[in-house]
């Protein structure tokens, strides 16, 4: 009987290894979909001034909640590397309500420094929000991965207060 009991364990062992070796991989996999916590820190930054200086009368941004690990990449107008988790798109069109009521009212400007922790960002989407300017411009902000940057709509005059080493579409 105990000869038995050794072999049904022992031709089990392997079956258990590799239940094992794949939980480990779907964790390693779960965890690089995860949203990068410098990001997810931006992103709640980036918020609280987007509710302090526009005119945004609905909840602003109801998915960008305060959470320990909260995963940003599933919030609204965030899409993010579906191998590296970070955000790779960020569309903010349309957060400053007063510009589509009037296009001569209300004047902000966006603090470019909070556009630092998205390294990775390819597609920058601030169309139809009435800005008139950048803070924080007095050091650009390096988005070197940065492909398309959609300002139309704003009220924009003078030079961009970004760079990096590829050229990126400018609507």
């Amino acid at each position: 009987m105990k000869e038995g009991v050794s072999q049904n364990f022992s031709m089990g062992w392997p079956l258990v290894k590799s239940l094992l070796w794949a939980l480990l991989l779907f964790v390693q996999i779960h965890e690089h979909r995860a949203c990068i916590e410098e990001e997810r820190t931006g992103l709640l930054e980036l918020k609280a001034f987007l509710k302090s200086h526009t005119n945004y009368t609905k909840p602003l941004l109801p998915t960008w909640v305060y959470e320990t690990k909260g995963e940003c990449c599933s919030w609204e107008r965030i899409n993010c590397s579906t191998t590296t988790g970070h955000v790779i798109n960020l569309t903010l069109s349309n957060i400053n309500e007063e510009q589509t009521s009037s296009y001569l009212k209300g004047t902000w400007f966006l603090n470019v420094s909070l556009l630092h922790p998205f390294k990775e960002l390819r597609i920058l989407d601030l169309s139809n929000n009435g800005i008139s300017g950048w803070l924080g411009n007095e050091e650009l902000v390096n988005l070197s991965n940065l492909e398309v940057l959609n300002l139309s709509g704003n009220r924009l005059n003078g030079s961009l207060p970004f760079k990096g080493k590829h050229s990126y579409h400018l609507f």
